[in-house]
């Protein structure tokens, strides 16, 4: 496997834990997981056993189908950490970069050699304290945005939003408690190609019911949506870009 990507490429890969049926037996899983796969994996139960499962078989199948050579699934060695993306050696090692999200059973990887990258991915529930979490993490710009909507249109600004922080947080590798999030606000753009910079780039589905965003350099060449990738189907979502200012 080459050490040096020679070509840029981000690609985003979506599912959902329905998808995987039925669920491998356990033979299987020994041969595929790690021991801290495995460890993390015997906490959960019900869907959330499913959608943890879902998501380190789809990051598997990710890889394999984005970087070069002809790389199975079990090739890949993940060890889980706490708080961060598990860490798979050889993806890193050959200078690749990845993010994992997930909410109400919807799963998103994006996989870029194009530099650090972040997805965030969350289901638009009704919520009665919006504007309370958006005076505590967003910046006073986007705070006075969300006072002049209502209803629908402040449900989906507010996701958009959040979902772009935490994207930008998972690509700098920091953590919700470092500030980024309040100091951190998006400015729609036409991003340029010097590749120098993080744009958020936020993504509307097909189904209306989940906000989606990626931070990386440039915009996602692929989406895809279904499990086992082999039968999934290539999307075109509408991509709104931002720059990313911090104050």
């Amino acid at each position: 496997m080459p050490t040096e990507p020679f070509w840029p490429i981000t690609r985003v890969f979506l599912c959902h834990a329905d998808t995987l049926t039925p669920l491998p037996n356990n033979s299987a899983l020994q041969q595929l997981l790690g021991d801290s796969e495995h460890q993390r994996l015997n906490r959960y139960q019900g869907k959330r056993y499913r959608e943890f499962l879902q998501s380190r078989l789809l990051l598997r199948q990710a890889l394999s189908s984005t970087l070069p050579g002809t790389l199975p699934p079990n090739f890949w060695q993940i060890t889980e950490r706490t708080e961060q993306s598990p860490l798979v050696h050889q993806a890193v090692e050959a200078g690749w970069h990845y993010s994992l999200a997930h909410s109400r059973g919807m799963i998103g990887v994006v996989i870029s050699n194009d530099g650090p990258c972040g997805i965030d991915l969350e289901y638009q529930r009704r919520r009665a304290n919006i504007v309370e979490l958006a005076d505590q993490w967003f910046h006073p710009s986007e705070t006075k945005l969300l006072a002049t909507l209502t209803n629908l249109e402040l449900i989906a600004a507010f996701y958009r939003l959040w979902t772009m922080k935490e994207a930008f947080i998972k690509a700098k590798g920091s953590s919700v408690f470092s500030g980024i999030l309040a100091r951190t606000h998006f400015v729609a753009c036409n991003p340029t190609d010097d590749g120098k910079d993080l744009y958020a780039h936020s993504l509307e589905l097909p189904t209306g019911y989940f906000s989606l965003s990626v931070v990386c350099h440039h915009p996602p060449a692929n989406i895809t949506q279904g499990y086992p990738l082999a039968t999934a189907k290539t999307i075109t979502p509408r991509v709104t870009t931002y720059i990313i200012h911090q104050s």
